[in-house]
Parts: structure tokens; C-alpha cells; sequence
């Protein structure tokens, strides 16, 4: 059970970055380019919304299942001091938690906007950074397309 989450994670990571790589570009080329706010740039929003929150509750079933992550609680000490147990037992969960929170934030900021530019500024920012947290948050030492 514990592998094929972990395959189904890793599945939807590039779901997530495209996702969020396709709302990011629309954003800032609404921002550059001053058009209105449309419904593909909310289904985008959505999407990326969508595929974080997703991504987000199989990485907490992983956070429960994971024997590095258990190891990793049991002695905090040893794992503060272990930069592959750190990784996922901190660093992992709480980047992709603030992502999540940014993005959605963003998501909500977006749709409360009064206007179509601050709708795309608010968009283009908050998930521009959500992005960042991911990309800092994702195990680059580990396999990107593991069993290949």
C-alpha cells in the first residue's frame, strides 16, 4: 500500500507543477498584458487548487505511513541530524503545507478581487511563490521518475 501511494505521490507531482506552471503563465500574462479575467484562468486556479490539496492529503497518508518518518519521530535527536530522515520528517511537510496554504490564498485572493488586474496580480504572485515553496520542497536527491 505504501509503495503504490508513494508511486501515485510522485505521479502527481508533475501534475502539480504543470498545473501550477499553466496558472502561473496565464496570471502574469494577464498582468502584462491588461485582459480581463476569464473563466479558463479560474479553471486553471482551480486545477492547481485542486491537484495541491489531492497531493496534499496522499502526502499526509504517507506522513502516517511512512517507516523513515515513524523512525524519524521516535528519536528527533538523530533525525535533526540526518539530512534524508530531516528532509522528510520537517523540511518536506512543512514547505508543502505552506505551499498549499500560499496557494490557496492566492486561490481565494483571486476570486475576491473587485477587478480583472488584481484578480491576475493576485494570482500571478501568490502562486508564483506557492511554486517556489514546492520547488523547495520537493526531494530533487531522490529519483524524478522512479522505476525508469
Amino acid at each position: 500500500m505504501f509503495d503504490v501511494l508513494v508511486a501515485i505521490h510522485n505521479v502527481l507531482r508533475w501534475v502539480v507543477l504543470i498545473a501550477a506552471f499553466a496558472a502561473i503563465g496565464t496570471a502574469w500574462q494577464g498582468v502584462l498584458s491588461k485582459r480581463a479575467y476569464t473563466r479558463g484562468d479560474r479553471l486553471r486556479s482551480v486545477a492547481l487548487v485542486a491537484s495541491m490539496h489531492t497531493q496534499l492529503l496522499l502526502g499526509l497518508a504517507l506522513y502516517g505511513l511512512s517507516p523513515l518518518v515513524r523512525t524519524g519521530l521516535t528519536d528527533m535527536a538523530n533525525a535533526m541530524s540526518t539530512r534524508g530522515i530531516r528532509f522528510f520528517v520537517v523540511e518536506h511537510i512543512f514547505l508543502m503545507l505552506l505551499a498549499v496554504f500560499v496557494i490557496q490564498a492566492g486561490s481565494i485572493a483571486a476570486k475576491k478581487a473587485d477587478d480583472d488586474a488584481k484578480k491576475h496580480k493576485r494570482g500571478a504572485i501568490f502562486y508564483t511563490i506557492g511554486l517556489l515553496l514546492v520547488l523547495g520542497g520537493i526531494p530533487w536527491f531522490r529519483p524524478l521518475f522512479p522505476g525508469l
